[in-house]
């Protein structure tokens, strides 16, 4: 019998390794950046080209390499950063594996030019594909450059798999942007295309260079948190509860200066704020945890995104204990004055119809009414009339108690409409009734309307009395610019200032009543969040929009609303399932109605 196991050609090994260390360009801008840390670079500049696609590279001023080192580098599990076993339980730097430029040279052509300070000449090494490198003299000043063309060329599979020039360079952003909030007193530079995207010269703190790179606006509304103890120390910066946002997005977690993952401690930034933060509201955290480097394990994730604590509890419980102190110790918990009338001294609620209750058509006891489809919806007079799309039938006469509206049903059959605890529409038909989710409805018409407006027009939009003027962080630009087009035909009106700062002077009259600022943030966060390989660009925009966009759980609907909207419903290619796929009706038919109140049959 052949002998069938073999030891794997080196340059194939390699490839296998590039597949869990270099996953996108980004990956390759992660592993030079942290390169460039390890070797004392004050200076970091990172230049990319279609996405990273053709071209990466870094450039810095840090300790550079001899000829020897610059070549040996490429060699699988070479590295200057640990010597023994026992340096593996005391990892304090970015690198150590030995398998980034191993990986990176052979799944693209790698050009390294490196001189260190005691050399007369620079070192170039050239590698195409895992092919053996060439070696030749170089001028340079003390540091190095990494440039990285071509990357997976010979690895077409994972090419292909590869996302949009505007996505990929957004990952790009974001990797240079959270990596240099851990290094305030290192410049960190990124050129997109022959354009200069980020410049963030050293600072002094943490907090100034966080303002660099999220914004004015969010960072004055950050509470500085500060602990320290026996097993760790504990600083950075949390936001009020009222600047919370609608996604978890934006919680940066930082142990030992490296950026890292860690769903238990991200919880415990959150239980921190107990019951103050608003419902489905998670906080913006910036936290830095400086921890004895035994107690901390990062060889556990081949990208080295995860760790793990030799006491996770105990870690989870000091950071939980410095959030709470941060907020008992800022002024977002109101206190109570105690000279507030006695209960004895108020006046209670007058019974409906006596003399003193309120008129029921007065402006406080008035329901606010949801202007659902904005003023392209309104007939050419403004007299108030509604002219309903796509299925403008009328409204039906309403029931003898005014409760309700009635319909005839496109097949004739007898519809009537109530609203539910202001999140449901009932509708009774002859067969039983129907239960219809009014938010889930509106998702799903507006979904189809921005996803046709996209595709053959651009969508009216209502202009803004007072622009709003956000300030973004560098990755949520970068997502702007990446789908500037899409909001433009959507109907929002953007224009770019400077370099995180966009202002909305227009917005898609479709939208209901709501805060732009709000809306907007929610799309952007949400467009963060959202999968890429499943929906295309459009399916994103209008899935985000849709979802924030349309009228809400608690939003009372008169009857012309309430008519319209199932009429709309009704009218879309898919009206029982919203474009995330949760259900919009649920029917009861009368004999399950008899069966469950047990009836004869």
């Amino acid at each position: 019998m052949a002998d069938k196991i073999k030891v794997l050609p080196g340059k194939l090994a390699n490839m296998i390794a590039a597949g869990e260390v270099i996953e996108r360009p980004a990956s390759v801008v992660k592993e030079l950046l942290e390169n460039a840390i390890d070797a004392d670079g004050q200076r970091v500049s990172v230049e990319v080209r279609s996405g990273g696609k053709q071209l990466i590279r870094v450039m810095d001023n840090g300790r550079g390499m001899s000829r020897e080192d610059a070549v040996l580098a490429f060699e699988r599990h070479a590295t200057s950063k640990i010597d023994s076993e026992d340096d593996l339980y005391r990892i304090g730097t970015f690198g150590f594996r030995g398998e980034a430029l191993a990986s990176i040279a052979s799944v693209a052509r790698v050009d390294l030019t490196s001189r260190a300070e005691e050399e007369t000449a620079g070192t170039r090494v050239r590698i195409d594909g895992g092919a053996p490198p060439r070696v030749t003299d170089a001028g340079r000043a003390r540091g190095t450059t990494v440039a990285v063309s071509q990357l997976f060329y010979n690895v077409p599979v994972r090419r292909k798999f590869l996302r949009t020039t505007a996505t990929e360079t957004r990952h790009i952003v974001s990797v240079v942007s959270t990596t240099a909030m851990a290094y305030p007193d290192i410049a960190f530079t990124l050129t997109v295309d022959g354009r200069d995207t980020l410049s963030l010269p050293a600072v002094s703190n943490a907090y100034t260079r966080a303002q660099a790179v999220m914004g004015n606006t969010l960072m004055n509304q950050m509470i500085p948190v500060t602990f320290e103890d026996e097993l760790v120390k504990i600083h950075g910066f949390i936001s009020r509860p009222d600047a919370a946002r609608v996604s978890r997005t934006h919680q940066y977690l930082f142990i030992n200066l490296r950026p890292v993952s860690s769903r238990a401690l991200n919880h415990a930034v959150y239980e921190g704020y107990g019951s103050i933060l608003p419902r489905d509201r998670y906080p913006v955290s910036i936290i830095f945890l400086n921890i004895d480097l035994d107690q901390v394990d990062v060889n556990v994730h081949p990208a080295k995104r995860e760790v793990r604590f030799s006491d996770e509890s105990r870690v989870y419980e000091r950071l939980l204990r410095a959030i709470r102190l941060a907020l008992q110790n800022s002024d977002v918990v109101p206190v109570f004055e105690t000279d507030t009338p006695d209960v004895s001294e108020m006046t209670p609620a007058a019974a409906p119809g006596s003399a003193t209750a309120p008129d029921p058509g007065s402006a406080v006891n008035r329901r606010t009414q949801i202007d659902l489809f904005g003023a392209t919806n309104r007939d050419g007079n403004h007299s108030g009339e509604w002219t309903y799309t796509p299925a403008a039938a009328e409204q039906g006469e309403r029931d003898e108690e005014g409760q309700g509206a009635v319909r005839e049903s496109n097949d004739g059959e007898t519809v009537s409409l109530w609203q539910l605890h202001n999140a449901y529409i009932l509708a009774q038909v002859k067969d039983g009734f129907m239960l219809i989710d009014q938010h889930a409805a509106h998702e799903r018409v507006l979904f189809e309307r921005a996803l046709n407006t996209m595709a053959h027009e651009s969508a009216p939009s209502q202009q803004l009395l007072f622009p709003v003027t956000l300030d973004l962080m560098v990755p949520q630009i970068a997502l702007v610019q990446e789908h500037f087009d899409h909001f433009g035909k959507l109907g929002f009106s953007l224009k770019l200032f400077g370099e995180q700062t966009v202002v909305v002077d227009a917005v898609p009259c479709m939208a209901s009543n709501q805060g732009v600022d709000t809306l907007f943030h929610r799309m952007i966060e949400n467009l963060q969040e959202q999968p890429e390989k499943a929906l295309k660009a459009e399916e994103r925009i209008a899935l985000t929009f849709s979802s924030h966009a349309g009228i809400r759980k608690g939003d009372a609907l008169s009857q012309q609303e309430m008519n319209g909207l199932v009429n709309d419903l009704f009218a879309t290619e898919m009206p029982y399932v919203t474009p995330g796929g949760r259900p919009i009706v649920v029917r009861m038919p009368l004999e399950e109605i008899d069966r469950r109140f047990k009836k004869p049959q």
